[in-house]
């Protein structure tokens, strides 16, 4: 993914979470807010047990995003990756990704 569309600022992430606009499951989290642009933020839980695991979840989802991104103008989203996650394959989460970002679609209508 390209590093245009990166979240870094703290204080954005927290008014995404302060929002309190998320759609979830039993894998993934995703806190949401409308705006002009697109732009996302990737965090894995803590609970995973070591920085590889984390950081290979947010490869994986970072991957998945990228080729949605043009349908996904106008949010900034925060993706939360729960350990769970970790029982899926890549078609199983890409699945789950793309059904929390319709639900967020249909919500935005």
């Amino acid at each position: 993914m390209n590093r245009i569309y990166s979240l870094k600022s703290n204080v954005e992430i927290e008014k995404i979470v302060k929002a309190k606009q998320s759609v979830g499951n039993k894998y993934y989290a995703i806190y949401y807010q409308k705006t002009d642009g697109f732009k996302v933020a990737v965090s894995p839980s803590k609970r995973f047990k070591t920085a590889v695991e984390r950081n290979y979840e947010k490869r994986v989802s970072k991957e998945i995003l990228r080729p949605i991104i043009p349908n996904l103008s106008g949010l900034k989203l925060l993706l939360v990756i729960k350990p769970t996650v970790r029982e899926l394959d890549f078609a199983q989460k890409k699945e789950q990704i793309i059904f929390l970002l319709n639900k967020i679609k249909k919500e935005k209508t």
